[in-house]
């Protein structure tokens, strides 16, 4: 008896942690699969202290800002949809 494995789930979306560069540019990081990951690896690499959401979120993208002690936007953590 052979038993198939189970193909894992395929997700469709993918959230990328970007750090601040400069005055308007800014750096992608990485790019991960959950949210959580992301969240876990952006407090390794960026100091903040607050994660705001977005204005302007909607079911299929989500921007969430990195701020740090003074509000000042230090990154950011974008869901985007994959093709």
């Amino acid at each position: 008896m052979t038993t198939k494995k189970k193909k894992p789930a395929t997700t469709t979306e993918a959230w990328e942690v970007w750090a601040e560069d400069h005055y308007i540019k800014g750096k992608l990081l990485k790019t991960f699969k959950s949210k959580d990951a992301a969240v876990k690896y952006a407090k390794k690499h960026i100091k903040y202290k607050y994660l705001e959401a977005g204005i302007d979120n909607g079911r299929k993208k989500q921007e969430f800002y990195f701020e740090d002690e003074e509000r000042r936007p230090v990154g950011m953590l974008i869901k985007r949809p994959q093709p």
